[in-house]
């Protein structure tokens, strides 16, 4: 809860007064952000403004509260191959406003022609997570990259040019944050580069994550290799012989977000065995890909970190502090004794172990959510499920540490779905703060139902983009389909989307102070009027003493929802000395 202003009651009246345009408005287009733009203009007295959109397919509107004279507004949300009528008001502090004489005039160019199709297969935005759908597209076996946002219908309102084929994510502040080669980026939705973190020279970044954390670091992934000796030289003949092996892993990296220093560095490997082998190591750049890890939370409760090993077959934890494992989470095959005590072992029904996970995610109950990606389901030196059989799912779990078990609390995909989707590499299962639903990324589909999804064959990958619910059997809210198969002038057709994740608004909606509360008698009852974000809720608190307050009630937002608010204190305190306060919550 964050106080935002407090006032004295007075008996105040305002003049009204006309608001006036000193220059503008006036409006430039986002050089690498197409659907975007800045809204400029001066006023003579402090002024708040407001924007109305017509694109003649609609309209939206925004308010804006900082008060000021000289405004420099990013304006988000316009949709592509559009003739955007823009109307501008500006207010005083007495609600006193002014409109521009004349629209302004935004066409927004068609999408690029090499940009995939979007095609929304189902949507119910009263049942959806509100807000809107961030994601990073690649296409052609990862070519070019676009960085996209979608609204709950599925239509695209804002996109770049990728500058990365990683990780991606949004801050708190309303910025992008992505892993590039050499550092971490910082965009915000204007295409500008806000801030850079370069990182250690000799601990170069893995695209696969990036974590900012709320205590002032990132965290990331760093690939490095290792001389392994009597490593496996066949995945199908245990009785192969053994040879020396250059290996690859991924050491764990934190630096400061301050001036990006170095502050640890952890290699889980060295508490993991180096010669345990799966279905998915793969050979190449020199050496056995053995980790491939994907995925790096933290766990605040016990101060550790979790790992997602994606060529294990594996999520892993272990102590911040010492390093010391704390269990694996994975099919227990192949794994030596000295590893027995850290395995999980799986209780109830149904229950299935996890193949090629991605993107996991710990719950606000303490469950640990994954995207199940379903490679081969089985471990050397078992027989290999046929392909057309496989599948991808979110699957959630809950891990008894005391115990050292784990049973599955939930999942979606795997059965009792009307589309079996199997997507062999990326994806996340994305748990939703409000409604409680799961936005999963089917992150490149070669399979749907053990067939092909398109007549290219498996390597023609294509995206589902799927909403459902956290039930027992589990309902689809939201499911978007991203291709290239309308792409008549390509001929190999793939798509993927790594994560993407479910945004609340295209602003961020920071906790600012109330500016312009005013306090005046009608018929003897105070009456409170002030304006504020309407993406916040508000509560009326009075004192008499400036120490002891009371909360009176919720204000009320005007009908216009231009964000003005009013409430009656229908019962005032009788106290000569009275003052009111606005609370955010």
């Amino acid at each position: 809860m964050v106080f935002l202003l407090m006032l004295a009651v007075l008996g105040v009246s305002f003049c009204s007064h006309a608001v006036t345009l000193l220059s503008g408005p006036s409006f430039t287009k986002a050089t690498n952000a197409p659907l975007a733009g800045i809204l400029q203009l001066t006023t003579l007295e402090d002024t708040r403004v407001s924007v109305s959109v017509d694109d003649g397919y609609g309209s939206w509107q925004r308010n804006f509260y900082d008060f000021g004279t000289t405004h420099s507004v990013p304006l988000l949300g316009f949709k592509p191959n559009r003739t955007n009528q823009i109307t501008v008001t500006a207010y005083d502090r007495q609600r006193n406003q002014v409109t521009a004489t004349q629209p302004l005039v935004f066409i927004t160019s068609p999408l690029p022609a090499n940009f995939p199709s979007i095609v929304p297969l189902h949507s119910e935005p009263d049942r959806m997570e509100p807000g809107y759908t961030l994601f990073r597209v690649g296409v052609h076996n990862e070519l070019y990259w676009y960085v996209v946002i979608v609204d709950s219908s599925g239509e695209v309102v804002w996109y770049n040019v990728a500058p990365t084929a990683g990780d991606l994510r949004r801050l708190d502040n309303g910025d992008l944050f992505m892993p590039w080669t050499t550092n971490f980026v910082e965009m915000n939705l204007l295409g500008q580069t806000v801030k850079s973190w370069v990182a250690p020279t000799a601990l170069p970044i893995n695209l696969h994550d990036g974590v900012p954390t709320d205590h002032g670091t990132i965290l990331y992934l760093s690939t490095a290799k290792e001389i392994v000796t009597n490593y496996p030289t066949s995945m199908t003949n245990s009785n192969a012989p053994r040879g020396t092996a250059n290996v690859e892993f991924e050491k764990v990296v934190e630096i400061s977000t301050a001036n990006a220093t170095l502050l640890h560095t952890w290699s889980p490997i060295n508490d993991l065995d180096p010669r345990r082998i799966t279905y998915l190591i793969d050979y190449y750049g020199g050496g056995w890909d053995s980790e491939h890890c994907n995925a790096l939370i933290e766990d605040p409760s016990d101060d550790s970190l979790i790992v997602s090993m994606r060529h294990q077959n594996a999520v892993v934890k272990f102590s911040r502090a010492t390093g010391q494992l704390r269990w694996i989470l994975g099919p227990p095959a192949n794994w030596g004794p000295a590893w027995q005590p850290y395995l999980l072992t799986p209780v109830g029904t149904p229950f299935a172990w996890q193949y090629g996970q991605h993107s996991t995610i710990l719950t606000p109950q303490g469950t640990l959510i994954l995207f199940d990606n379903g490679n081969l389901r089985a471990s050397p030196f078992d027989p290999i499920m046929s392909v057309t059989n496989y599948c991808s799912r979110a699957v959630e779990y809950s891990i008894d540490e005391q115990t050292m078990q784990v049973s599955q609390v939930w999942d979606y995909g795997r059965t009792n779905v009307a589309q079996r989707l199997y997507a062999d590499h990326e994806g996340i299962a994305e748990p939703q703060p409000k409604t409680g639903n799961v936005l999963i990324d089917f992150s490149a589909v070669s399979y749907v139902n053990g067939v092909a999804p398109s007549s290219y064959g498996p390597t023609a990958t294509m995206v589902r983009l799927t909403e459902v619910t956290h039930d027992a059997v589990p309902q689809i809210v939201f499911d978007l389909a991203i291709s290239m198969y309308t792409n008549t002038s390509v001929t190999y057709k793939d798509c993927s989307v790594y994560r993407c994740h479910r945004i609340p608004d295209l602003y961020a909606h920071p906790a600012t102070p109330v500016a312009d509360l005013s306090v005046t008698f009608e018929n003897g009852v105070p009456f409170l009027v002030f304006s504020a974000d309407d993406a916040r809720t508000y509560l009326i608190e009075d004192s008499t003493n400036l120490l002891d307050w009371e909360t009176l009630g919720t204000p009320s937002e005007d009908e216009q929802q231009n964000g003005d608010y009013t409430f009656e204190d229908d019962q005032p305190n009788e106290s000569p000395a009275h003052y009111y306060r606005v609370v955010t919550q």
